[in-house]
C-alpha cells in the first residue's frame, strides 16, 4: 500500500485478466502532493496479449506500418504482434538473441531498423550481468508476417548484426536515437548509473553523462537502480528517469550527446510503491510514464505543471507493473499508448499478486507522437 504520499482511488472494473477488462477512473484524492491528479476521460484498458507467468517484458517500440515489437528480459527473444489482426493478437518469434539471458531496450534508428541490447541479468540469482551487455542491429526492412503451416511467421528473416560490447557496462536498459545523421544512440546504464553515447557505425562508446541525477541508489526490490528511460527530444534535449531516485529529468545536450546546460528536474513519483521507469512523449510534448509498481500510467504536461493519471491502479493487474510505452503509428491508433508490463514479477500487485508480462493498450486523450 501506499505511505502518506499516496493516491486513493475509487475505480469501476471488469475482468482484470479479460482481454477487454474496463478501467475507468471515478474519483482519485492525492495527499501530500502539490498536482492536478483527475483521470482522464477514456482509459480503457484492453491486454492485446498476456505471456505465460514469470514473463518479464521490459521493452517495446512500434514500427511504422503499426506492429508492435516486445523485448523479453527474461528470455533472449523479440516478438511481433499486430494490433490490427482479427482476433486475439499472437506473439510472433523475430529473433532468438546467441549467448545472452534477455533483452532490455529497443530504438529505432533508422527507418525499420532498430537497435536492442541484450545481457545476462539473472532473475534466479539477482546477478546484472556486467560485461555482457551488447547492442545489435536488427534491420526489418521488407520483413512481414507470412502463414506457414498454420502458423505465423516473420519472412523474410531480418538482418541481424552486432554493433557493440559495451564491456564497461553494469546493466543497460534505456536506449534512444541520438542523431541519425551521426549514427549515434544514447544508452541508460541502470545499475552503472550513467549514461553512453554509442556510435553505430564504429560500435565506439563513451560516458556522456554521470552525475548525481543519473547515478544509482539502493531501491527495494533493486539493490541499485539509477537512471532507466532515455529520451532525445528534438534533437537537443535529453529526458531521463531515475528509477531509484523516483525522478524525471531534463538536460540540453550538445551534438555529441554531452550537457550544454545545466540538470532539470520535472518531477518526482507520488511515492512508493510508484517508480518511474521508461516513457514517451506525445506531439504536444506531454510525457506519459509508466510507475513500475504503481500500476499505472501517469501523464506530465510540458514543464511538470500537471501530473495525471490517465489509467490503471496501485491494487489491479489491469496494468501490472508497466515497464515502456510507445504511441501507436497506425491510421487508428495514433491515440493509443501501447504499454508492457512485469506482471508484478519484481513488485507483486497488492503485495502477493503476479501475473504473465502484457502488452496492453490504452486508449487516451492524446494526439499521439504525430499531430
Amino acid at each position: 500500500m501506499y505511505s502518506i504520499m499516496a493516491h486513493y482511488c475509487t475505480w469501476i472494473r471488469k475482468d482484470d485478466h479479460h482481454p477487454d477488462g474496463l478501467v475507468l477512473a471515478v474519483s482519485t484524492l492525492l495527499v501530500g502532493v502539490i498536482a492536478a491528479v483527475a483521470p482522464l476521460p477514456g482509459g480503457a484498458v484492453r491486454t492485446v496479449f498476456e505471456f505465460p507467468n514469470d514473463t518479464y517484458i521490459e521493452n517495446l517500440a512500434v514500427r511504422s506500418n503499426g506492429q508492435v515489437l516486445t523485448c523479453d528480459l527474461s528470455k533472449p527473444q523479440l516478438d511481433l504482434f499486430d494490433p490490427a489482426a482479427v482476433g486475439r493478437s499472437k506473439a510472433i518469434l523475430v529473433h532468438e538473441f546467441p549467448n545472452s539471458l534477455g533483452l532490455s531496450g529497443i530504438a529505432e534508428y533508422e527507418p525499420d531498423v532498430f537497435a536492442v541490447i541484450s545481457g545476462n541479468f539473472s532473475f534466479a540469482t539477482g546477478d546484472v550481468g556486467i560485461g555482457s551487455w551488447q547492442i545489435w542491429g536488427v534491420d526489418l526492412r521488407n520483413v512481414g508476417i507470412v502463414s506457414r503451416g498454420g502458423r505465423k511467421q516473420v519472412f523474410p528473416p531480418p538482418k541481424v548484426h552486432l554493433i557493440a560490447s559495451v564491456a564497461p557496462a553494469h546493466f543497460l536498459n534505456g536506449i534512444s536515437l541520438l542523431s541519425q545523421e551521426h549514427g549515434t544512440l544514447l544508452v541508460g546504464d541502470v545499475n552503472g548509473g550513467a549514461i553512453y553515447r554509442v556510435d553505430v557505425p564504429t560500435g565506439h562508446f563513451e560516458v556522456v553523462l554521470n552525475n548525481t541525477f543519473t547515478a544509482a541508489v539502493p531501491a527495494a526490490p533493486f539493490p541499485l537502480a539509477g537512471v532507466n528511460g532515455v529520451h532525445v527530444r528534438n534533437g537537443d534535449t535529453l529526458y531521463f528517469t531515475n528509477i531509484g531516485k523516483g525522478t524525471f529529468s531534463r538536460v540540453r545536450i550538445h551534438q555529441d550527446g554531452t550537457p550544454a546546460g545545466p540538470i532539470t528536474t520535472i518531477a518526482h513519483t507520488f511515492g512508493p510503491p510508484d517508480q518511474f521507469d521508461d516513457f514517451t512523449f506525445d506531439c504536444e510534448g506531454n510525457a506519459f510514464l509508466v510507475t513500475g509498481g504503481g500500476n499505472s500510467i501517469e501523464m506530465i504536461t510540458p514543464h511538470g505543471h500537471r501530473e495525471v493519471i490517465i489509467a490503471g491502479n496501485v491494487n489491479s493487474t489491469a496494468i501490472a507493473e508497466p515497464t515502456s510505452c510507445a504511441f501507436g503509428r497506425g491510421p487508428f491508433d495514433k491515440n493509443v499508448l501501447y504499454v508492457t508490463t512485469a506482471g508484478g514479477l519484481a513488485v507483486p500487485v497488492d503485495g502477493d499478486e503476479i501475473i504473465g508480462g502484457q502488452l496492453v493498450a490504452v486508449v487516451t486523450r492524446s494526439k499521439g507522437s504525430s499531430c
